[in-house]
């Protein structure tokens, strides 16, 4: 099975006029408003961090005084 949107929209839209603009334009044609960098993509997962080695063992702690038996 396939899980990919039907189609990808690179293009981004203006916050002030609602036009659809270039991705690699910076300055709205039609309102001349500044654009968000990078296309548009709500919800875009970002990618998992690399696995990490698990932390070394702490030292262990010195010994206690001896007790007495039964206390």
């Amino acid at each position: 099975m396939c899980f990919r949107p039907a189609a990808v929209e690179l293009d981004k839209k203006c916050p002030q006029c609602g036009a659809a603009c270039k991705a690699a334009e910076t300055v709205c044609p039609e309102c001349g408003a500044t654009l968000p960098a990078g296309p548009a993509m709500p919800g875009a997962p970002g990618a998992p961090g690399a696995p990490g080695a698990p932390k070394a063992p702490g030292a262990p702690a010195a010994p206690g005084a001896p007790k007495a038996p039964g206390k």
